[in-house]
């Protein structure tokens, strides 16, 4: 496999899970993402390189690092997606999480 397709595919497999770890279909995630659908398959499937401001389109609207999209480095990866999938709450619901985890904590 020459090495363009193959670093390709491995970053569409980070982008894929990214955006199945924020439980998006592809057509929500490249709504938010402003990337067409096609285009976020292509990507997905390794088809398609990224440019400069793909990545910060994904990495801005996800608020993830560009160091896992473009590096494979994890490190603050699952702290992003936490993070971005708790904005989405309301202060209520909020609350109620902050309740659960503080439960949570307890027990360990």
């Amino acid at each position: 496999m020459n090495i363009d397709k193959e670093y390709n595919l491995m970053v569409g497999l980070r982008i894929r899970e990214v955006r199945e770890s924020m439980h998006l279909t592809r057509e929500k995630f490249s709504e938010k993402c402003d990337i067409s659908t096609s285009f976020l398959a292509d990507i997905e499937r390794g088809n398609k390189s990224l440019s400069a401001k793909t990545i910060y389109k994904i990495c801005d609207a996800c608020n993830i690092s560009a160091d896992y999209i473009v590096f494979g480095h994890k490190s603050g990866f699952d702290r992003d997606i936490v993070m971005e999938i708790l904005n989405s709450y309301s202060d209520d619901q909020l609350e109620h999480i902050s309740n659960i985890l503080y439960e949570i904590n307890q027990i360990h």
